[in-house]
């Protein structure tokens, strides 16, 4: 595989990526946001993550029981 298929490929990540950090570096330095502030939001972002992950996997458990119970 060559560097320009490589590069095609992850292209859209890091420009997603750098995107974000610039949005966010502009957030801190223009408009004032502290970085308390920001980790904050990170942290209320990255809980509200893990909960919507674990009612997936509940709701999925749920899901294989209630097959299981099914076909007997």
């Amino acid at each position: 595989m060559s560097f320009r298929k490589a590069y095609r490929r992850y292209r859209t990540l890091w420009v997603s990526l750098i995107a974000c950090a610039a949005f966010l570096a502009l957030a801190v330095w223009g408009w004032g946001v502290s970085l308390e502030e920001l980790a904050g939001f990170f942290g209320a972002a990255a809980v509200l993550l893990v909960g919507l992950i674990l009612g997936a996997a509940l709701l999925g458990y749920v899901l294989f029981k209630l097959r299981q119970m099914r076909d007997k």
